[in-house]
């Protein structure tokens, strides 16, 4: 279940960096910058996810 989580944020936030770069090409910059913090925010969840999801020696 957890890995269906990570692999949608995944899938996420590849669909964001091509959407930046679409609004790059096409000057709409208030709209990239959204977008960019919504990328970062999806970042962060993947990070997250991957950090409860790997055990760490102690």
């Amino acid at each position: 279940m957890m890995r269906n989580y990570l692999e949608t944020l995944v899938l996420k936030h590849r669909r964001l960096n091509r959407l930046i770069d679409n609004c790059k090409a096409a000057g709409r910059q208030q709209e990239m910058q959204r977008l960019k913090r919504v990328r970062l925010q999806i970042k962060d969840k993947i990070a997250a996810k991957q950090r409860i999801s790997v055990p760490q020696n102690s």
